[in-house]
This record gives C-alpha cells, sequence and structure tokens, in this order.
C-alpha cells in the first residue's frame, strides 16, 4: 500500500468522524429547543399494554388524563384529578430516592467488604 492510498484513508476516517460529531451536536441543539416547546405537554407515566399500544398519564395546560396511544389512534380514557396524579407523582420520586440511597448502602457495604479482604489477604 502506498503513501498517498493510506493518506487517504486516513482522511477519510478524520472526515466521518467530523460529519458523526457534528450531526451529533446538530441533533442535541435541535432537541434542547424542541423540548422548551413542548412544555403544555408532559408524559409523566407510561406502561406499556402490547407491543403497538400503551397506556400513559399525561399532563395538558396543567390537567391530567388516562391516554391509550396505539399504532392507529390516541385516546383520552379519563380525565384524572390533579391532587390524585400529583400524589402518585411524588410517590414514584420518593420510591425512586428510597432505591439510590439502598444502591449506595449497597455500595458502600461493598466497597468495605473489599477492604476488609484486602486488609486480610495483606496479613497472610
Amino acid at each position: 500500500m502506498n503513501y498517498n492510498a493510506f493518506f487517504s484513508v486516513v482522511q477519510t476516517i478524520f472526515v466521518l468522524i467530523a460529519v458523526i460529531a457534528l450531526a451529533n451536536i446538530t441533533l442535541k441543539y435541535v432537541n434542547k429547543h424542541m423540548n422548551k416547546q413542548n412544555k403544555m405537554i408532559k408524559v409523566h407515566e407510561r406502561v406499556s399494554v402490547s407491543n403497538n399500544s400503551s397506556l400513559n398519564i399525561v399532563e395538558i395546560c396543567g390537567s391530567y388524563y388516562l391516554m391509550s396511544f396505539t399504532g392507529s389512534e390516541n385516546k383520552i380514557l379519563k380525565e384524572l384529578n390533579k391532587e390524585d396524579v400529583l400524589e402518585i407523582i411524588e410517590e414514584k420520586k420518593i420510591n425512586q430516592e428510597q432505591i439510590v440511597h439502598m444502591a449506595l448502602k449497597m455500595e458502600n457495604k461493598m466497597q468495605i467488604k473489599n477492604k476488609l479482604h484486602s486488609a486480610f489477604r495483606a496479613r497472610k
């Protein structure tokens, strides 16, 4: 393989990396601005019922709805009581915090166990 062919391959790889990086930056920028426009509609909870259908708790302009989403149609099944939905969202946050706390405790226990194991090995 001669020098020019090698240089061509390297140049092509650098151009490809630059194009991918530029596309990534552009998508992040567009995503930021798209999310700012959709503050009136927010999906709080999503549960898949089958491959192409799901039930969602959706907030639209401050009102909460239970909605069904399928491949062919979207329906509002029921308007939900705002206080009940906010309570469920708060419980979900608390549960997530508890999971994170338990994971951190387990990680600390594993670190202590590893330190004790290392100290025990060092004594032998």
